[in-house]
């Protein structure tokens, strides 16, 4: 049963386990609602005996002095344990998916986030968990619960009298036919409205992401209009899944009422013959109409089934996507070679045989016109993607036997799109090293020239940065960057372009900072400003995914070849 719920609902070993008792404990819940009926049977019976058979005297009332005190104070436990189990367990597990999952999304490959935008991710994290949540604490253990001690109930029935069992729960397996019957339309309709849906959210991201353009360049009623347009089509599509609803239960519904009946008929028939005596049919008449509640419940938890279904394989999807594996494993050198490297998006080859090596203590530049497969080669030595044949390796290593964390402890970045938390500077800056001092955060900061800026605000340091760091100006962003790589200390440093947004006078001082930085690393620079990367060791001259030049920038002017072109261009 374990292992059909962890597979089912997405759920952990332990939440499967806890799931399994709540669904025990809601099973008991529903059978201590017909614990009173033993209290009234014996009522009944007892009145029938005085009034009708004159076989007593006096009812005595010591027994259900005693039964009814008893009944509830079991029905109150049963209710705080079943609750506990069921909610505060649920919370728990979707607390504990939601870190694996945002956990896993650390360790899939780039090639995935390919296929998967920023409010696909946070929909399957955030609305799809909050689908999951639901169907955990208000509809599997209530649905699979009601499923046991329905067929406890009908057991103790059966013996009791077959003709009432079969009239007191036919209506159960034909309205589990008719929902299997019409759950894969109504599958169909729900999946096609959860698609929309993403389509609304990814409007809504367009929208907010380019919120500058849209005003700056009078689209916004044009924008505005569009996404009425998609609006209205997930209303249409919402009304098309909600209108399968009645469909499915209004016949199921009035399947129990006709149920009732069936009782009243069958239990007259049975009393004339005397198989049943009257308080045990009067009983049969109330059970029935207590049981159908959880019963015509369990029917809806079912449909509940299929809005989930959708959620639930999206997050499988991402549950079961190959993830990065490796072993944390040390170094004695950090020269990273490439060795006859290709790769591709898909079906497009981006990387063709490519090889080099980049040597500690010395600077090797990437160079080459854009699309011709710089950053992807970063990509592939930092291990966000893996190559599709060749090899990298990291101190003679292959870096895909590294664990992806374990080798990026290595490396420090200096990126030209720079992503800040809204959080202070000085926290924004302690990212590159989590256990620094303020000292040696202010110490790396001084060295970045964030000084310049910071200690103008009015809260210096403490200044909040904004989401993404949206306060900030391009410059600043990247000098807090710049901060982060210093405080790291990373025997290996990848700069893309790192001054590019900053003034010429702030320039040479980062310049100076950097020089500081990466003496006796190995350093991997993308350059598109060839002036920036002239003092390079080695210089690296790609087109269109295969390395066309090598060597120093005298030895490639001398050539006269593409660097020679590139650098001629950029004079002019």
């Amino acid at each position: 049963m374990y292992r059909f719920l962890e597979e089912k609902f997405v759920l952990s070993p332990e939440g499967a386990k806890n799931m399994g008792k709540s669904i025990i404990y809601s099973a008991l819940l529903n059978l201590c609602s017909i614990l009173p009926m033993v209290v009234i049977f014996h009522f009944l019976t007892d009145v029938t005996n005085k009034y009708f058979f004159h076989s007593i005297e006096t009812i005595s009332m010591t027994k259900y002095w005693i039964m009814v005190p008893v009944i509830f104070i079991l029905s109150y436990l049963m209710n705080n344990i079943q609750y506990d189990s069921v909610y505060t367990t649920t919370y728990t597990e979707a607390a504990k998916k939601r870190i694996a999952l945002s956990e896993r999304l650390g360790k899939l490959p780039l090639s995935f986030f390919a296929h998967r935008d920023l409010s696909d991710l946070t929909r399957t994290i955030m609305t799809d968990m909050e689908k999951m949540e639901h169907a955990y604490s208000h509809a599997v253990p209530q649905f699979y619960g009601t499923i046991l001690s329905t067929c406890i109930i009908l057991l103790l029935v059966t013996f009791n009298n077959v003709k009432m069992a079969l009239a007191m729960f036919w209506p159960f397996p034909i309205a589990l036919l008719l929902i299997f019957l019409l759950k894969d339309r109504k599958y169909r309709v729900e999946k096609i409205h959860a698609d929309q849906a993403l389509v609304v959210s990814d409007k809504i991201q367009e929208i907010l992401d380019n919120i500058l353009p849209i005003r700056a360049y009078g689209r916004t009623d044009k924008s505005l209009k569009e996404f009425e347009e998609i609006l209205q089509e997930e209303e249409k599509k919402q009304l098309a899944s909600e209108i399968m609803n009645p469909l499915l239960l209004a016949p199921i519904h009035s399947l129990f009422r006709v149920g009732i009946f069936s009782i009243l008929l069958v239990g007259y028939s049975e009393f004339l013959k005397e198989d049943l005596n009257l308080p045990m049919l009067l009983n049969f008449i109330i059970v029935t109409t207590i049981l159908y509640i959880p019963m015509e419940g369990a029917m809806n938890f079912l449909i509940e089934f299929l809005y989930v279904s959708i959620p639930a394989n999206r997050m499988r999807e991402l549950m079961e996507t190959e993830i990065m594996t490796g072993k944390d494993l040390a170094v004695d050198s950090y020269d990273i070679n490439l060795e006859n490297i290709h790769f591709s998006y898909g079906e497009e080859p981006v990387i063709n045989g490519v090889s080099f090596s980049a040597k500690q203590g010395e600077v090797t530049a990437l160079v080459g016109h854009s699309g011709c497969g710089k950053s992807t080669l970063v990509n592939l030595m930092l291990r966000f993607f893996d190559v599709d044949s060749g090899k990298i390796t990291l101190g003679g290593k292959d870096i895909r036997e590294f664990d992806p964390d374990s080798l990026l402890k290595n490396y420090s970045m200096v990126f030209q799109d720079v992503l800040l938390f809204n959080n202070t500077i000085m926290e924004n800056i302690r990212i590159g090293k989590k256990d620094a001092t303020d000292e040696e955060v202010l110490r790396a900061a001084k060295i970045a020239q964030v000084d310049e800026f910071a200690l103008k605000l009015p809260n210096g340091y403490e200044t909040i940065v904004g989401e993404r760091g949206g306060l900030l100006s391009g410059g600043e962003r990247q000098r807090i960057s710049i901060a982060r790589a210093i405080l790291k200390d990373a025997p290996i440093i990848f700069l893309d372009e790192s001054t590019a947004s900053v003034d010429a006078d702030s320039e040479t001082k980062i310049q100076r900072a950097l020089s500081q930085l990466i003496q006796d690393k190995t350093v991997v620079v993308i350059a598109h400003r060839l002036r920036t990367i002239m003092n390079a060791d080695k210089i690296l001259v790609f087109e269109d995914g295969r390395l066309m030049e090598e060597g120093s920038s005298k030895e490639l002017i001398e050539k006269k070849g593409i660097f020679y072109k590139m650098l001629e261009i950029q004079k002019g």
